[in-house]
């Protein structure tokens, strides 16, 4: 319905779009291992030979379902489980760091990823990170025997932060997903660093978005201050 120009939406519509919405930002919470058990014996049916190569041999069911909560945290679709099992198969020999791993399945699925970044007009409106951020990200990131970590030194961090949040406000139309590339070295830890700031902003690397796709440089993200 509609009066004097505004559209009426009864109270049952907004409430499951909002339910809707928090559902598909939680749902890596809820895929526990029955779930991807499930989603396991199904595949199976027609793929038997990549899960008994995968499972338990080369990577654990718990391996398994961590890769696919980091994909669905970042609102990355699950349904090509025959990409991601595969590319799991084809490098978990050589680690079983779940977080890497996760970053090789990405690429294997940079025709979804870069289909979720693209505007209506078939583009993708990039905001990049300057050479000398990469560089500060990337000194701090510290490797330890659990995996790695970033340890940026708080005040950087918030500069960081507000210069990222100027550049997006100031460069990106608000219709628009918000979409940041950096290296793949780095491209976790900076969408962990700014996941609490702008839950909702994609961070890509190079490899992560198809050869075919025309791509629009909007924004530089800069720190003229940092040392």
């Amino acid at each position: 319905a509609q009066f004097a120009g505004y559209t009426v939406v009864d109270a049952s519509t907004v409430l499951a779009t909002h339910l809707s919405e928090t559902i598909r930002c939680q749902c890596h919470e809820l895929l526990g291992r029955q779930e991807v058990q499930t989603l396991l014996d199904n595949f199976s049916e027609n793929y038997p030979k990549v899960i008994e190569e995968l499972i338990p041999n080369m990577l654990s069911l718990g391996g398994v379902q961590a890769v696919l909560k980091n994909l669905l945290k970042e609102q990355v679709p699950i349904k090509d489980l025959l990409t991601i099992l595969e590319t799991l198969a084809d490098y978990a020999p050589m680690t079983k760091d779940h977080n890497v791993l996760t970053e090789y399945v990405r690429q294997g699925l940079a025709r979804t990823i870069t289909k979720q970044c693209q505007t209506k007009e078939g583009d993708i409106q990039l905001v990049t990170l300057d050479p000398r951020v990469e560089e500060i990200v990337s000194n701090s990131v510290q490797q330890t025997e659990q995996g790695s970590f970033l340890a940026m030194e708080p005040n950087l961090a918030q500069k960081l932060l507000a210069q990222l949040s100027q550049t997006l406000e100031t460069t990106i139309p608000g219709s628009y997903q918000p979409v940041v590339l950096c290296s793949p070295v780095i491209r976790s830890h900076f969408k962990r660093l700014t996941e609490r700031l702008i839950p909702r902003l994609a961070v890509v690397s190079p490899n992560e978005i198809t050869g075919d796709t025309k791509i629009q440089s909007v924004g530089v993200v800069g720190l003229p201050d940092a040392s």
